[in-house]
């Protein structure tokens, strides 16, 4: 009896093995005895009953660990769900407050249902006017601070600027203003 509780520390595995050897050292010495060999029979026993005892309790710790990662998995999927009239009215009635519950849909999100009688059933549930305006502005967007691309242009205001199409030249350009000198033959001219 003592063997098959274990030890409150123990895995599974170690305490199926522990188990397990126990028993097989008992049965290993019970059959060993009929033969003569007693000790040789308890030792094949327990090596087999732990073997045994070990790898049903390893095959228990798999299942346990399976087990928990599907239940932290959906504990993880229902924090990150978005939330539903059910549960805004949850939250209320658990005693949280407006800003409390604006701050969730604004993190989370929601799928609301905002036709009259929803409303209404909100209202009457104890759901403040604050936290449905919330509801209404997550499913319409509305309120939700707008995309900075980068600065805004700045408009200066002054005279219109008419732009005059450029000229059009046909042959060379004209010269700039101003003096140059053009060289001919024997000398230079100023103009």
């Amino acid at each position: 009896m003592l063997l098959a509780s274990g030890c409150p520390s123990m895995n599974h595995t170690q305490s199926g093995a522990m188990v397990g050897g126990g028993l097989g050292a008992l049965t290993g010495a019970v059959i060993g005895s009929n033969s003569g060999h007693a000790p040789g029979g308890a030792l094949i026993g327990a090596a087999v009953g732990a073997l045994a005892g070990g790898t049903i309790g390893n095959s228990e710790d798999l299942r346990d660990e399976r087990d928990h990662a599907i239940m932290q998995a959906a504990y993880e999927q229902q924090a990150r769900a978005a939330l539903t009239n059910f549960d805004l009215v949850r939250m209320v009635q658990g005693g949280m407050g407006d800003d409390v519950i604006i701050s969730s849909i604004q993190t989370r999100g929601g799928r609301f249902d905002l036709g009259t009688e929803a409303l209404i059933n909100l209202k009457a549930n104890g759901v403040s006017d604050r936290v449905i305006v919330a509801m209404q502005q997550a499913v319409s967007g509305v309120g939700q601070p707008p995309a900075v691309v980068g600065p805004a242009p700045v408009v200066v205001p002054g005279p219109p600027v008419i732009v005059h199409p450029a000229p059009v030249f046909v042959g060379p350009p004209p010269p700039p203003p101003g003096v140059f000198f053009e060289f001919h033959g024997g000398g230079r001219r100023r103009h």
